[in-house]
């Protein structure tokens, strides 16, 4: 087993490993406050792991919403919403990785119900622009960049087309990278069966400087069945290389009420940089419910263009994948 595969197990281990004991931890604090039950028949693990997992957001949210006042009723904190992703994927040219990302988010409501806690492990610019179902998980990620981040947000009510946020908070873990940002969304139904969607993110922190993030994503519905979705983002800091970008289009088709099959073509790389095209490449993919409204599973298979230094040639590569996608809260 090479060095590289066991550093990437080691993270995926150590992620899961992390939540686990955060839920432990959680249920164990709560114990003594939690009122006498009468026995319930036993749940399915996913199900009491997704309880559990919502719960111990609330809790944690409760307590930060300490900090502006006293009466806690944690029955205000139901409004948890969040995802749990992991990701094992085979590929030619990386072998075997493992990549899991991790959301939640919860409104405070002693701050009065516009400020919202929230908690995630994902690379800075998917949490930052909030669009993770955007991004082809193929996309190659430096382990470096996935890491913790923590925080707290604030929403204006500024209408229903129009989505305003800011944020600010930690990442990187114990190295305590911080950052601030800003984030509008214009999302608009240009046709009865074209929706679009601009957003403008800017942002700053201690490793990248100030920054700026651009996404445009186009929702087309060919027919009842059949669906198209493009988007573009391109990023770009102080301490970047030219601006990171982003591409990808999908085509959908609908052939159960909870099963898609699709293909993707999908192109990254960084301008100003020896080799600006980083990847590209094409998958057949397959996304399917799995029994649970809140459980999805999506696998795939491809081919893939990657090239990293001048002295290697762009070859194909073939890659494999599955995600499995758990959503709780509300």
């Amino acid at each position: 087993m090479s060095a590289r595969l066991i550093q990437k197990s080691y993270h995926a281990f150590t992620f899961c490993g992390l939540v686990l004991l955060a839920l432990s931890a959680s249920v164990s604090f709560a114990q003594d406050q939690s009122p006498a039950t009468t026995a319930e028949p036993e749940q399915p693990f996913i199900d009491e792991f997704r309880d559990d997992l919502a719960w111990s957001v609330q809790h944690t949210a409760a307590w930060l919403d300490s900090f502006f006042g006293d009466d806690i009723d944690i029955s205000e904190y139901e409004n948890t919403y969040g995802r749990l992703t992991l990701r094992p994927e085979w590929s030619g040219y990386d072998g075997f990785q493992v990549d899991s990302s991790f959301r939640a988010s919860v409104v405070l409501p002693h701050a009065e119900q516009q400020f919202s806690a929230f908690i995630g492990r994902d690379t800075f610019d998917d949490f930052i622009n909030d669009q993770r179902r955007t991004r082809p998980s193929v996309i190659r990620r430096d382990d470096a960049d996935e890491e913790w981040m923590l925080g707290l947000g604030f929403a204006p009510d500024v209408g229903e087309q129009h989505r305003l946020s800011f944020s600010a908070g930690f990442r990187g873990g114990l190295d305590l990278d911080p950052y601030v940002q800003s984030r509008y969304t214009f999302e608009t139904i240009v046709t009865e069966r074209t929706e679009l969607l601009l957003q403008t993110v800017g942002f700053w922190r201690d490793s990248d400087g100030f920054g700026v993030a651009q996404t445009l994503a186009h929702d087309f519905a060919i027919s009842d069945k059949w669906f198209n979705k493009f988007w573009v983002r391109g990023t770009y800091a102080e301490r970047t290389e030219g601006v990171r970008w982003h591409a990808s289009n999908k085509v959908f088709y609908m052939y159960h009420p909870e099963r898609a099959i699709g293909a993707e073509v999908w192109w990254y790389g960084e301008t100003d940089t020896l080799i600006p095209l980083h990847d590209h490449g094409v998958r057949a993919l397959h996304r399917s419910r799995l029994h649970r409204d809140w459980l999805y599973l999506e696998s795939w298979i491809g081919m893939h263009w990657p090239r990293e230094e001048l002295t290697e040639k762009r070859s194909s590569h073939w890659l494999v994948g599955v995600e499995l996608e758990l959503r709780f809260g509300h």
